[in-house]
């Protein structure tokens, strides 16, 4: 446990812990066992409004719950409600909402930012500066480019005032997807399974399954080589 930590009454943590310097745990946090958090770390972070937000907030705060072998960089900030699995790596001043799922072995990296609601699957990697829309599905296996961005509402010119139903839906990444660097998703879309979308592609339809697309908009050029297709499924060993 280093210097100037400061726990919940209602922290729980497992065995084999190790707490940096200048760590804060804001109510229930559940840190499982092995975890390593670096310096500076803001745990459980509630999700709070000044009254000027349009999507409305909990009023109960859950608990963040980070699993076993995790590793939590140096002024990341989680919130209340969101589940991280085991053996998760989140980079320094990665930030993540509240209500968000991050599979076992997933990566979230440095600058990372996951809005709220978000799922992540099960060894999928965000790297570095990407962005992660509120309400998206991330698929097993998918990775995602350095400064990828994503939003979840495509009618924001009358929604920001409240002049249309208060609906949101993020993208939809399906596994063994890539995403190239400095990408724009649209909201709700299908990214399909096995999709290559070139960097900085703006995306604003569905891109059908194991495709590549490019351009602004972004249009199908080819498909994935067969091969490579086959490689991928055997070596995970799932069909079609």
């Amino acid at each position: 446990m280093g210097a100037n930590v400061h726990l919940s009454e209602e922290t729980k943590i497992g065995t084999g812990v190790t707490v940096g310097n200048n760590v804060t745990f804001h109510g229930p946090v559940h840190v499982g066992d092995g975890v390593v958090i670096f310096d500076g770390a803001v745990l459980g972070r509630p999700a709070l409004s000044a009254g000027n937000v349009t999507r409305a907030l909990a009023a109960k705060h859950e608990p963040l719950r980070i699993g076993a072998g995790s590793i939590i960089g140096a002024n990341a900030v989680l919130y209340t409600g969101t589940t991280i699995g085991e053996r998760v790596l989140i980079g320094d001043l990665a930030s993540l909402r509240e209500g968000c799922r991050i599979g076992d072995a997933a990566v979230i990296g440095r600058g990372v930012l996951v809005m709220y609601e978000t799922t992540v699957g099960e060894r999928t990697r965000v790297i570095d500066g990407a962005i992660l829309t509120g309400l998206a599905t991330i698929e097993e296996d998918v990775f995602i480019g350095p400064g990828v961005n994503s939003i979840n509402d495509n009618e924001i010119y009358l929604k920001r005032f409240g002049l249309a139903d208060k609906t949101w839906r993020g993208p939809t990444i399906r596994r063994f997807a890539v995403i190239g660097a400095g990408a724009n998703l649209a909201a709700d879309i299908e990214i399909g399974r096995g999709a290559l979308v070139a960097p900085s592609a703006m995306v604003t339809r569905d891109v059908p399954p194991w495709t590549i697309v490019a351009g602004v908009p972004a249009r199908v050029q080819r498909s994935i080589p067969d091969e490579d297709r086959r490689r991928v499924l055997a070596h995970f060993g799932v069909d079609e």
